[in-house]
């Protein structure tokens, strides 16, 4: 159609008019108003008709052209632009013409609109289908690493570095056993509801999901864009996250759908993070003692009964937050103890009762590590008694001091507890 329309013109089949129109009432002053017009000269057969070989000649080039670049690269069509210029340059120094003949300015024109409008088409046409596999990808690549590397473009040549980052770990509690009593798309809806939940609010609070291993999501904080908040701001997400899920779950358990109860460990720490794999499959994703550590804490919240636990890096690094220590454990796969807290609330939402509970139970634990086994076991008792919520809880810390008064009192490591088999 860009040919046939180029082509009217080139070949003065059509040409433009440049006049005025009067329109206005007989008696009210003239107003002329600029108009533009095409008219034709005669017919496409009669033009073509009368013009000589050079005039035959070049529309054939044309139509070529176009042919060539209906169906062929932009490099092969490059190359056929190149090729009929110089083929139209030949035909109009070595073919004598006659009147009716097209100027080799006009003809060459006509060459280059349709390669201009074929490269426009062209460009469109990638633009729209890089949107189209971007929207199809995205879903499968975190929507912050492809911003992130749209702007650091430099950053897809890196491999992998070491840097601090805040690693939670969301599991499903007893989903083994719920998975059982489901039928395969109704598991899939009720997983795809969570990992919906879980994800947006990731990426709301600026972190980045790594995979989705059955019913775990792993997420990290601090790549690929540096952060200084990632502890922080991986806090408030899970609190986030514990909000929106429990909502969730009430919405769930009205189509008879069985209800979500979810337990997240969280963890401080440098790792390797970036592009890890094989030639054959490559993933973004970050690796190290803070990812094992965080995933032995989110089986930690079973033990405890618990919804979130964090390790002692992530508390030195949300000075925002207050926590409430809850043992010092050895669990599997780590030679060295770690110390476990519970995140209570941001520090502006404390009321002054939680603060004096919480100052209560620091000492507490205090004369637990130091094994004042008296005195800890009386504290822990008393906060138990004022608070019915939290009596199973610390009803918890009473019985193990008893066992402990009992067997080895004069152990100086009996305030750490061995889960290497109740956790994994």
């Amino acid at each position: 159609m860009v040919l046939c329309m180029v082509a009217l013109f080139t070949f003065d089949i059509a040409e433009l008019q440049f006049g005025s129109q009067v329109n206005a009432p007989t008696d009210s002053p003239v107003e002329a108003r600029s108009r533009v017009s095409v008219s034709m000269r005669g017919s496409i057969i009669e033009v073509l008709a009368g013009t000589g070989v050079r005039g035959k000649a070049s529309l054939a080039i044309s139509v070529l052209f176009t042919l060539s670049v209906a169906f062929f690269s932009v490099t092969v069509s490059m190359l056929a632009l190149v090729f009929s210029s110089v083929l139209v340059v030949a035909v109009f120094f070595s073919v004598p013409g006659s009147g009716s003949d097209p100027s080799l300015f006009s003809v060459f024109v006509t060459l280059v609109a349709v390669f201009v409008c074929y490269l426009v088409f062209s460009v469109l046409q990638q633009l729209s289908h890089r949107r189209k596999v971007g929207r199809f990808f995205k879903n499968y690549v975190p929507s912050n690493l492809t911003d992130y590397y749209l702007q650091n473009p430099e950053g897809m040549e890196a491999v992998s570095e070491s840097r601090e980052l805040t690693i939670l770990f969301c599991d499903i509690k007893r989903f083994t056993s719920i998975s059982e009593t489901l039928e395969p798309d109704r598991l899939r809806d009720w997983l795809n509801a969570y990992f919906d939940i879980v994800s947006q609010v990731i990426h709301q609070h600026g972190g980045t999901v790594d995979k989705y291993m059955g019913d775990s999501v792993m997420a990290f904080w601090g790549a690929p864009w540096t952060s200084e908040t990632h502890a922080t701001d991986a806090l408030f997400a899970s609190r986030k996250i514990q909000q929106e899920v429990a909502e969730l779950s009430k919405q769930v358990q009205i189509i008879g759908l069985p209800a979500i109860t979810i337990g997240i460990g969280i963890s401080t720490g440098f790792a390797n993070v970036g592009h890890m794999g094989s030639k054959h499959h490559m993933t973004y994703t970050a690796v190290g003692d803070p990812v094992n550590t965080a995933n032995r804490l989110q089986r930690c919240t079973g033990y405890y009964d618990l919804a979130l636990v964090v390790s002692e890096a992530t508390v030195e690094k949300a000075p925002k937050y207050l926590f409430r220590e809850l043992d010092t454990v050895h669990v599997k796969g780590r030679q060295r103890f770690v110390r476990l807290f519970e995140p209570v609330c941001p520090i502006d939402d404390a009321s002054p009762q939680l603060l004096k509970r919480l100052q209560l139970h620091r000492k507490a634990m205090q004369f637990y590590r130091r094994g004042m086994w008296h005195d800890a076991e009386t504290l822990f008792a008393t906060l138990g008694r004022d608070n019915l919520v939290e009596r199973d809880f610390y009803q918890k810390y009473v019985d193990r001091i008893e066992k402990i008064k009992s067997t080895s009192p004069e152990d100086e490591r009996a305030h750490i507890v061995d889960l290497t088999r109740q956790i994994g």
